[in-house]
């Protein structure tokens, strides 16, 4: 049951990461916001501030975002291969 599980945990993870970056390449230049651009304008609003789209409280609100979007989709994955494991274990199993 492990293996399953960490297996897909590392495709959900990696597949997190890769859909959370593609949207900062490909919408960031069409819609003109990307992540940074997000972050602070968050922080700028949540805490009076006037932080940039490059200081290093937003890089890292950034990482923190993406690294989470990376964590869900390792959870999500590792739950649906474990699930799709059973499944089929169910089904080849002999009586």
């Amino acid at each position: 049951m492990k293996k399953p599980f960490y297996i897909g945990a590392v495709l959900g993870g990696v597949l997190g990461l890769v859909t959370a970056l593609s949207m900062d390449i490909l919408l960031g230049q069409g819609m003109g916001i990307g992540w940074s651009e997000a972050v602070a304008h968050d922080l700028n609003r949540l805490f009076n501030t006037s932080f940039s789209n490059h200081h290093f409280v937003v890089i890292l609100g950034v990482l923190l975002a993406i690294g989470l979007i990376g964590l869900f989709g390792a959870f999500i994955g590792g739950v649906f291969f474990s699930a799709i494991n059973r499944f089929f274990g169910m089904l080849t199993r002999e009586k």
